[in-house]
């Protein structure tokens, strides 16, 4: 039973590391050849000259982005649809990942908030150091959205499994007795 859960495990860990590589492959190299080289080229160039940093593209006005898009939405812009669902989408496995690699543990879903947004907070700031993207709270806001909506999804899944199979819902601590002997 307990090689099971290791081999499960790691399992998870490995579709994490995969899933990690896919996300870095979407938001950085948008789609194209993972190639690090680039990455440490473009930082070195900014290193070197860091007033670069003002030639880059920043959205720090929250929901600019978001509302742009919303009131955009058409059947003949395609792309403005891709760019707020797929902010979303891309983190909802995160959502999934975490809580069932820690256990499902009681701060887990604080524990997905903030590591949804730490991780896109890293890509974000590496697009803004590397200039291979454009630096847009409202990216951090729609990846951190859904890393949440990935952790409800998980607990409703939970949830209904539990329901399905007839488990208790929550572990209910035995009451003390003082005639039972502690052993």
């Amino acid at each position: 039973m307990r090689q099971r859960k290791i081999k499960h495990k790691i399992l998870w860990i490995a579709a994490l590391i995969i899933y990690l590589y896919l996300l870095t492959k979407l938001i950085l190299f948008k789609g194209g050849p993972v190639d690090f080289e680039v990455v440490r080229v473009q930082l070195m160039a900014f290193l070197h000259q860091p007033d670069l940093i003002h030639t880059r593209t920043v959205n720090l006005t929250p929901f600019q982005e978001i509302s742009r898009d919303w009131n955009s939405l058409s059947l003949h812009r395609p792309g403005t649809a891709i760019h707020l669902v797929g902010n979303v989408m891309a983190f909802i496995p995160l959502g999934m990942f975490i809580p069932m690699l820690m256990g499902n543990k009681l701060l887990s879903g604080a524990n997905v908030f903030l590591s949804s947004l730490l991780l896109s907070l890293g890509y974000e700031v590496t697009q803004l150091l590397t200039g291979m993207g454009i630096f847009d709270v409202d990216d951090l806001m729609l990846n951190t959205l859904g890393g949440v909506i990935g952790y409800i999804l998980f607990t409703m899944a939970l949830g209904m499994k539990r329901l399905l199979i007839g488990e208790e819902s929550r572990r209910v601590k035995k009451e003390y007795n003082p005639k039972e002997s502690p052993v």
